[in-house]
């Protein structure tokens, strides 16, 4: 996380749009093919789908964090530029990054009590269908507003870097977890 977010927040702090770019989607690429790779480990291993739900929440909640984090401290210490909406973002990726370490949280207890909840993985399911279809309209309104990409002439620019890239693992990670059986 920590090496996520300086990654983001210093070449953000260059100016240099495609450096910023790049830097998003390393890290938006690391922490899917980490999440997916995870999966993967815990299907083969046979794990409980509780655990294997407990792993995609908590990579959902590092991709959001990351989001949160690196806005945070690219808009309050790193750009002049005043982008108005920035806590916005904010508080909306944070706000989904403790969700999803809350629900990761609550499929480990059901785990560690050795039990399995069909309505939470339900739910789980349900919630990862949900982010799959918002981060593909975060993607499509992007595009169609012109907003990425950006140049630094926008106040708004590096925070739309992270949208993107965020949308992208957000979605990638979900997809993963619903593409097999033991999902949630």
């Amino acid at each position: 996380m920590a090496i996520a977010t300086c990654a983001t927040v210093l070449t953000a702090g260059l100016l240099d749009p495609k450096l910023h770019i790049t830097a998003c989607a390393l890290v938006a690429l690391a922490i899917t093919l980490l999440a997916i790779h995870d999966h993967q480990r815990l299907i083969n291993s046979g794990a409980m789908t509780n655990a294997i739900g407990s792993s995609t929440a908590r990579y959902l909640g590092l991709v959001w964090a990351w989001g949160a984090l690196s806005v945070l401290a690219i808009y309050l210490f790193v750009l002049e530029k005043v982008w108005p909406e920035w806590w916005q973002f904010f508080i909306g990726f944070a706000f989904a990054a403790v969700a999803s370490i809350a629900f990761s949280t609550l499929l480990d207890r059901d785990r560690a009590a050795g039990r399995s909840d069909p309505m939470l993985t339900k739910v789980g399911r349900i919630l990862a269908q949900v982010q799959i279809v918002g981060m593909a309209v975060g993607i499509i309104s992007l595009f169609v507003d012109h907003k990425f990409p950006r140049d630094v002439t926008h106040a708004d620019w590096a925070g739309n870097n992270i949208l993107f890239f965020g949308a992208l693992a957000i979605a990638a990670i979900s997809l993963d977890a619903l593409r097999s059986p033991a999902h949630v």
